[in-house]
């Protein structure tokens, strides 16, 4: 088999660079569209408000991201967690299946309707084993592995579910995370032992950069990309000679998906954080906006330079760093468990009582943190359940 990385070099090569990493001023986060009189003052504080306009403009933008490169978006439920937010956004165009990091998941939504499902994720868990046999009798489960235990459990899986799974061989291609690292001798006994058990089909690859999504300047990005397609590439090769086939190539993610062009190896994108944003991806992409704020209530001014906010860590992720407020003149310095401390800049007067927007650091565990969305369509406000939360029972 040969395998030409000419496209690879040409891209880089001639593509001239028009994106830059944003630096967003503190305080100064664009906030969502205009909202009616008394609209927040219904909202319970903290609690999370998706501006669904903007949604829809970040649903509209991947499409068009990957629209002639071949590759196919399957979106990852991680980031929200929101079946009613997932609907919308496979019937973009370019969207095929849904990309989930859980066996939990993957049965929430086989439970919901949905029936092309990738646990993009190793699960070696009895439990987790068994939900995905469940999940496998209304939709079609693929999963990763990385090694011969990962092949044999998840056989023994499918053949007691009386099912089939599709499986992804996991590289590493510099996340750090799992998968096999560049060039391992166990790649092609690895592929071939899941072609050959009875209740598993080789569907392909999986690589994800995770180490490239937030990496600053799209021409870095750009060039790690090429790095990871070269593995691929002659992973790809040996599977290859050893007459392994390998139609799926799984990866990118929102920080990437303005990295893919015409001719890239990979058939699909993970991306997930796209469709929400957060302050962490804001500053290294253009392609799309936030559209999920923290809903707050300031409680306390205990002096002129200093607001008190009722979210905390219980309402917002900071492993990615501080929330941003949607407007200026404020700037989150600390959180606690169930308060935020502002500065305040002269000429902002933030009252007690008065409703202070977040732009969450971190989408996907800020989300897994509430029971809803409150979603405001331009015209009325509803409530989607954050349905694929963990719930942990005794089977």
């Amino acid at each position: 088999m040969t395998i030409s990385y000419q496209f690879m070099t040409d891209h880089l090569a001639t593509e001239q660079i028009t994106a830059e990493p944003v630096t967003a001023e503190p305080g100064a986060a664009p906030g969502p569209a205009p909202l009616p009189p008394g609209l927040l003052a219904r909202l319970p504080t903290p609690c999370l408000l998706v501006d669904l306009a903007a949604a829809d403009r970040n649903i509209a933008a991947a499409a068009r991201l990957v629209r002639g490169t071949g590759v196919r978006l399957r979106p990852h439920f991680k980031a929200h967690k929101c079946t009613e937010l997932m609907r919308r956004q496979l019937r973009a165009e370019g969207c095929h299946g849904v990309t989930c990091q859980t066996a939990g998941e993957a049965v929430a939504l086989a439970a919901a309707g949905f029936t092309d499902i990738l646990v993009a994720n190793e699960v070696v868990d009895q439990a987790g084993l068994d939900e995905l046999g469940r999940a496998a009798q209304t939709a079609r489960i693929t999963a990763a592995a990385d090694c011969l235990e990962h092949v044999r459990r998840l056989d023994r899986a499918a053949g007691a579910a009386g099912t089939t799974f599709d499986v992804l061989v996991e590289l590493d291609v510099g996340a750090g995370r799992c998968g096999l690292p560049a060039g391992r001798p166990d790649l092609v006994p690895l592929a071939a032992a899941i072609a050959g058990a009875g209740a598993l089909r080789l569907a392909g690859l999986q690589a994800y950069g995770g180490h490239v999504q937030h990496s600053p300047g799209l021409q870095l990005r750009r060039t790690l990309c090429y790095h990871a397609e070269l593995q691929v590439a002659a992973e790809l090769e040996r599977l290859a000679g050893a007459g392994l086939s390998c139609p799926v190539v799984s990866g990118h993610g929102t920080g990437t998906l303005e990295c893919l062009a015409p001719g890239t190896l990979y058939t699909e994108a993970q991306a997930g954080s796209y469709v929400l944003l957060d302050a962490a991806y804001q500053r290294v992409t253009r392609a799309f906006e936030p559209a999920l704020y923290c809903v707050t209530t300031v409680i306390s001014r205990p002096e002129p330079a200093r607001a008190v906010l009722d979210a905390g860590l219980k309402a917002l992720a900071v492993d990615d760093g501080l929330p941003v407020p949607a407007g200026p003149g404020l700037r989150v310095v600390r959180l606690s468990d169930e308060h935020a401390s502002l500065a305040v800049a002269p000429g902002a007067d933030p009252a007690v009582g008065d409703k202070v927007l977040l732009i969450p650091s971190h989408v996907d565990p800020t989300v897994n943190l509430h029971d809803a969305l409150f979603v405001y369509d331009g015209q009325a406000l509803q409530r989607w359940p954050v349905d694929g939360r963990r719930v942990t029972a005794l089977p």
